[in-house]
């Protein structure tokens, strides 16, 4: 309770000068991106994304992470892969601030579902959503509008107040639930929205300080168990699900229903599936790694036993 106290009390702090500085640069730049046809905004965000990241220290913190899950993979390959992460992030960045042009063109949007994600997303039922930062993860939500499955997503908050809330803005049609972030009642209005018919959303390849070690590339990894916790006590399928860029302002949305273990060991059957919701999401990363954002920082020490995390 102490760690979300502290990071409500850092949310409600007033606007600094810095943050100010930084909200005039972000909205310039949309501005300036809105002004273009999606594909080319995609293309211009991508390209500055390509020239400046690789200079940052989280590229290097990337690198470190890729080698560490992927060791077979020769320097060329892996500067590769890094190049194309930040291109799609640029990508992912310009389209993210045009979610509704997107959503609302018919032929932007494309749905690959297993049949037992489809029946899920017909029915009344509330669903359990976990995606990953990989390809567009913000057109995933379009996914839950077109079944008419009303939605509460659980998000990082942007460390700017300010463009946190144009952020949260922007994503708020897809959301009816609305987003929240840790705070003393997250918990509380996450089961009140359950109960109330909304389906949750959470990005579930993060790591979490207070998780579970799984296996995650072969390496223990602290990861969220709130997923299979709230799947356990409410009795509601997982469905695991991705947004994959097919060509220029077109998408592709898949999703799976994961199979949950259930035993008269509740503890042992989250742990278990907080695994299996990790093997899918390694399983849609090593497909194309380059989608996925390595700049994160899903390994800690503890990870790695004596050694230093990445």
């Amino acid at each position: 309770m102490e760690e979300f106290n502290e990071a409500q009390g850092k949310a409600n702090k007033p606007p600094s000068l810095a943050n100010w500085l930084e909200y005039g640069g972000f909205s310039g730049a949309r501005a300036a991106l809105g002004v273009l046809p999606v594909p080319m905004a995609a293309s211009v965000s991508a390209f500055f994304w390509r020239l400046i990241a690789p200079k940052l220290r989280r590229h290097k913190r990337a690198m470190a992470n890729l080698t560490a899950a992927l060791p077979e993979l020769s320097p060329a390959q892996r500067d590769h892969i890094l190049n194309a992460m930040w291109d799609n992030l640029g990508r992912t960045s310009a389209e993210a601030m045009r979610l509704e042009e997107i959503a609302d063109n018919p032929n932007a949007v494309s749905l690959r579902f297993s049949a037992a994600a489809t029946e899920i997303m017909a029915s009344q039922k509330p669903a359990i959503f976990v995606s990953l930062h990989l390809g567009n993860w913000e057109i995933t939500a379009i996914a839950a509008e077109k079944f008419n499955k009303p939605l509460i997503g659980v998000y990082k908050k942007v460390l700017n107040p300010l463009v946190d809330a144009d952020v949260t803005k922007l994503r708020s049609r897809f959301y009816k639930g609305g987003l929240v972030s840790r705070a003393p009642d997250t918990v509380k209005r996450i089961m009140r929205a359950i109960k109330q018919g909304y389906s949750v959303a959470i990005m579930a390849d993060l790591r979490d300080s207070h998780g579970e070690f799984v296996p995650f590339f072969g390496i223990p990894s602290r990861s969220t168990q709130f997923p299979a916790l709230l799947a356990r006590l409410h009795d509601l399928p997982i469905i695991a699900i991705r947004a994959i860029r097919t060509s220029p302002g077109h998408f592709r949305i898949d999703a799976e229903r994961l199979e949950l273990a259930h035993s008269a060991d509740r503890k042992a059957d989250i742990v278990e599936n907080t695994a299996r919701i990790q093997a899918q999401l390694e399983h849609w990363i090593r497909q194309d790694p380059s989608l996925w954002m390595w700049g994160h920082r899903r390994w800690n020490a503890e990870s790695f036993g004596a050694t230093k995390a990445p």
